[in-house]
C-alpha cells in the first residue's frame, strides 16, 4: 500500500532491506504524480554515507511515475534484532511546465514565503533473506524420497493385514475419504516417517557455544604466538645493537693508539 499525498503516492510506505553481511541491497522506490502539473521532488536520509539514492531528485510528469533505487552499502556488523532507526524524507513541490532536473535548487524545498512542500517519511526495515529455490527445492526432494516410500510400506501394510472388522471399518472410511479415515492414515502415516525426520539433527545452543569456544580459544594461542614472535624480534634486534655498539668502541680504540704512536714518531723526528 502507497503512502497516498495530494502530489505523489510513495510505494512502499516502508523500506525494507534484507539483511545481508558485506552485500549491496537495493530498494525501488515508486512515485507517482496524481496531479496534473509537473511536481519536482527531492529524497533525503538521516544517514547519507550510508544510503545512495539514484536519482535523489527529479521531475515526474503529469500522470506519470518514476522509480528511484535506494541502495544501502555493504554492512559489516548485524545490528540488535536487526532494528533500523534511518529515516528517509521524500520532498516535493509543483513546478511550471518544461522545468526539468537541472533547474531544481535547494531553496524550492523551503517552506518561506508561502511555498507549498509537501513531504512523505518513510522508515526503513531490515528483514530476514529469503531462502534460496535451490536448497528448498533440494530439501524438498530428499523429504518425498523418505515419506513416499514410508507411506507405500505403510498402504501395503495396512492391505495385508486388515482382517479383522476393526481394520474392514477402517479402510473403508479411507476408500470414501471420510473425516475419520483421513485422520487415522495420517497418524500412521506420521508414526513412521517421525525417525526419519528426526535424522536431521541440527546444532543446539549448547553445540554453538562449544563452536564459538573453540574459536575464541583458537584466536587466544594466535595472539599469543604473535606476541611471542614479536618478543623475540626484539630480543634479537638489542642484541645486534650490542654487537655494532662493541665494534665501534674497539676500532676507537685502535684508531687512538695508531694516532699516539704516530705523534710520538713525529714528536721524534722533529726533535732530531
Amino acid at each position: 500500500m502507497a503512502a497516498s499525498r495530494d502530489l505523489l503516492d510513495v510505494d512502499p510506505p516502508e523500506l525494507q532491506f534484507p539483511f545481508v553481511l558485506y552485500k549491496q541491497i537495493s530498494c525501488p522506490l515508486r512515485l507517482t504524480n496524481r496531479t496534473d502539473s509537473t511536481v519536482a521532488f527531492k529524497v533525503k536520509t538521516t544517514s547519507p554515507r550510508k544510503y545512495c539514492v539514484r536519482p535523489n531528485n527529479g521531475v515526474v510528469p503529469p500522470r506519470s511515475s518514476c522509480t528511484v533505487v535506494v541502495t544501502m552499502q555493504a554492512q559489516k556488523v548485524v545490528p540488535p534484532d536487526l532494528q533500523c532507526k534511518d529515516k528517509f524524507l521524500v520532498q516535493s513541490v509543483i513546478v511550471s511546465d518544461g522545468f526539468s532536473a537541472k533547474d531544481i535548487t535547494s531553496q524550492m524545498f523551503v517552506r518561506e514565503g508561502g511555498n507549498v512542500v509537501e513531504e512523505v517519511k518513510l522508515k526503513v526495515a531490515y528483514v530476514m533473506p529469503p531462502e534460496p529455490q535451490s536448497e528448498i527445492a533440494e530439501e524438498h526432494d530428499g523429504l518425498e524420497r523418505i515419506l513416499v516410500p514410508m507411506q507405500r510400506n505403510v498402504d501395503n501394510g495396512r492391505s495385508t493385514s486388515g482382517v479383522s472388522s476393526g481394520s474392514a471399518s477402517l479402510r473403508s472410511a479411507e476408500e470414501v475419504g471420510s473425516p475419520v479415515g483421513r485422520i487415522v492414515k495420517s497418524e500412521e502415516f506420521l508414526k513412521a516417517a517421525r525417525p526419519a525426520l528426526e535424522t536431521k539433527a541440527y546444532p543446539g545452543p549448547a553445540e554453538q557455544s562449544n563452536q564459538l569456544s573453540a574459536i575464541i580459544a583458537k584466536l587466544t594461542e594466535e595472539k599469543n604466538s604473535a606476541l611471542e614472535q614479536n618478543r623475540k624480534l626484539r630480543d634479537e634486534l638489542e642484541l645486534v645493537r650490542r654487537e655494532a655498539s662493541k665494534q665501534q668502541g674497539s676500532f676507537s680504540l685502535v684508531l687512538l693508539i695508531a694516532i699516539g704512536l704516530l705523534c710520538i714518531i713525529l714528536g721524534y723526528l722533529v726533535n732530531k
